[in-house]
């Protein structure tokens, strides 16, 4: 059975605290799972460190941001957030197709 892919453009957030790590392997780690997710992965854009409009946590004021332009199944937007729920260093995803 063939699935259906979209495009999609990803936007994740990573939460470098506390990582011996540097966050390049960070993103690597992470598309490595979103290939376990039969996601192509066409665009990988590192934006680096950013500031958050709106700081929720007074100690953790900025976040390092990367861009992936994917095709997946249509059901990716659903299930890429339960993937990462538990994993500490994926702050945020954001999804757009």
């Amino acid at each position: 059975m063939t699935l259906t892919k979209r495009s999609y453009n990803t936007t994740i957030i990573l939460d470098t605290r506390d990582q011996e790590k540097p966050a390049q392997e960070l993103i690597e780690d992470v598309k490595n799972t979103l290939e376990t997710m039969d996601v192509e992965i066409e665009e990988t854009v590192d934006l680096g460190r950013r500031d958050f409009a709106r700081v929720t946590d007074a100690n953790f004021p900025s976040g390092h941001y990367f861009l992936l332009m994917i095709k997946a199944p249509t059901f990716f937007a659903d299930r890429v957030v339960e993937k990462f729920r538990l994993d500490k260093t994926v702050y945020r995803i954001m999804v757009q197709s």
